[in-house]
């Protein structure tokens, strides 16, 4: 299948074709390949993080500062009552350096976010816990964000979006296995 058949197949072209064109142009022997399908998944993910950051921005009440703060207020939500999780929880949910985390956690309780104190269980340890603000104006955002996600998924057949799931699982399940 040619450069052109490729293109028609997939339906329009993208940024990706265009370099791989010109990869394809300037070193015809190197295997550029893989890009078809990596260089896709990282631009794609840079594009949401911005799209998401700034749908984010635009909320009203307490807006959240980036996609990594609003991660952090997604592990403490989903855990449920008393959504409050030690650091230590955060940041193996979050694959965050204790440096990035400890910053993520200044800002988040100066902005009324989050509230952190000794664990009732072990007063040695700090939890990390979802303010009763947080947790209401968090519910409202996280119910946009979703709704922004099923809106850029909605160029997917139902059954392409579960194929593509399929395939980003193997590949993370592979890519945690080595970095774990």
């Amino acid at each position: 299948m040619g450069e052109d058949e490729e293109i028609e197949a997939g339906g329009d072209s993208d940024s990706v074709d265009a370099m791989l064109a010109e990869w394809r142009s300037e070193w015809p022997e190197l295997d550029v390949s893989s890009s078809e399908v990596i260089a896709r998944l990282l631009r794609a993910a840079r594009l949401l993080e911005d799209l998401f950051a700034s749908g984010l921005r635009r909320q009203g009440g307490m807006p959240i500062a980036n996609v990594g703060d609003f991660d952090l207020l997604q592990a403490l939500r989903r855990g449920g009552p008393p959504y409050a999780l030690t650091p230590g929880q955060l940041r193996q949910a979050l694959i965050v350096s204790s440096a990035g985390l400890t910053g993520r956690l200044n800002r988040l309780e100066r902005e009324g976010w989050i509230e952190r104190g000794p664990s009732p269980v072990d007063g040695r340890s700090t939890l990390v816990r979802l303010s009763d603000e947080g947790r209401v104006s968090f519910d409202r955002v996280v119910e946009r964000h979703f709704t922004l996600e099923r809106d850029v998924l909605s160029v997917l057949e139902p059954k392409e979006r579960a194929g593509m799931a399929d395939a980003l699982r193997k590949i993370l399940v592979f890519l945690e296995a080595d970095a774990g």
